[in-house]
């Protein structure tokens, strides 16, 4: 299973995590290169959406938790490493306002402003090791939800390049080896179509790998669960698939576009059309379009067994064991009558 690295909400809850891991010094000089930088990014925002400052916040977590990194120009580096690509801040200004060494680390992983790519992934491959710690901690906070990307052909892009480019400078600690080996065994599915169970399966733990059920347990494992019922129940590879897949488009940010354009089988995403809830939809109509396409129903059908075994069921408190036992009793009155 791939780590995430998920930063903190603000400094605050930064500045408690890293307190027992850094001096009271470091952890002062961090907050204003924090500020600063949210001065410089403000207003930028990540291709998922969320605030820039949090992209800064994962790069540090993932110097000083993973790799246990106290060195304040490096931690500082981390907070400010996209200054001079991204926003009107300089070098000299960095190197004015926090010292030469943070300066120098943040311009180690700059690309320099009609530097071609070749060149700057040539550079970086001949860096030393604390440059690498950054960069590689900077990438690993870009990739570590790289199924939140919105455009896929980005997502199998930076995945190619991820793999070919960096993947091999990981072996400089061999926490960030470990960690890069297990990232690119999950996202391999960006590598071809998503057209099998075993590509389904890699794709809906991705999406679903921070959620969990209403027990508490990790969803993929109900999504995993559903999709063996219905294979036991006779459904074909397609089935399954949409089994794996059912709840991507409801719960998650993957869209069926997403699904046409990551190679995913037309019927299966005609299915997970079926199987996904609009919003303000109520649960009659959802079942009754649901069964307008049949091979949906035997993975609506699984879906509602594993929701109702009696193992996760009894995770729950008595009024929503009720409340559960008595949906989905009728969704399968409903299921039955169709057929």
């Amino acid at each position: 299973m791939t780590e995430i690295y998920g930063g903190w909400t603000d400094w605050t809850a930064a500045e408690s995590s890293l307190s027992d891991l850094v001096s009271r010094e470091v952890l002062a000089d961090l907050g204003v290169a924090f500020a600063a930088a949210c001065e410089w990014h403000d207003g930028q925002t990540r291709p998922a959406g969320e605030p820039y400052w949090q992209h800064l916040l994962q790069v540090v977590n993932v110097l000083a938790v993973g790799l246990g990194v106290e060195d304040v120009d490096l931690l500082r580096a981390g907070l400010l490493h996209d200054v001079v690509e991204d926003t009107s801040g300089t070098v000299g200004e960095l190197g004015r306002r926090f010292g030469g060494r943070t300066a120098e680390l943040v311009q180690a992983v700059t690309m320099q402003e009609g530097e071609e790519r070749a060149a700057y992934l040539a550079k970086l491959a001949a860096a030393p090791p604390d440059v690498l710690l950054l960069k590689l901690s900077d990438r690993y906070s870009n990739v570590q939800r790289l199924h939140t990307h919105p455009r896929v052909a980005k997502q199998r892009s930076y995945y190619a390049e991820t793999v070919e480019h960096f993947v091999p400078l990981a072996t400089v600690d061999s926490r960030l080896d470990a960690l890069f080996t297990r990232w690119a065994d999950a996202y391999s599915y960006l590598t071809g179509p998503v057209d099998t169970v075993p590509t389904a399966d890699k794709l809906a733990a991705a999406l679903h790998r921070e959620q969990v059920d209403k027990s508490g347990q990790p969803y993929v494992d109900h999504v995993r669960g559903a999709a063996d019922i219905a294979r036991r129940n006779g459904a074909d590879p397609y089935q399954q698939m949409a089994a794996l897949l059912h709840d991507s488009v409801e719960d998650t940010s993957c869209t069926l576009a997403q699904l046409h354009d990551l190679g995913v089988p037309a019927a299966v995403v005609e299915m997970v059309d079926a199987l996904t809830r609009r919003p303000d939809e109520d649960h009659d109509t959802y079942l009754t379009r649901l069964v307008q396409t049949p091979a949906a129903v035997l993975v609506k059908r699984a879906d509602v067994e594993h929701n109702s075994s009696p193992a996760r069921l009894s995770q729950l408190d008595p009024a929503t064991q009720k409340r559960l036992r008595q949906k989905y009793v009728h969704a399968v009155e409903v299921l039955d009558a169709d057929g």
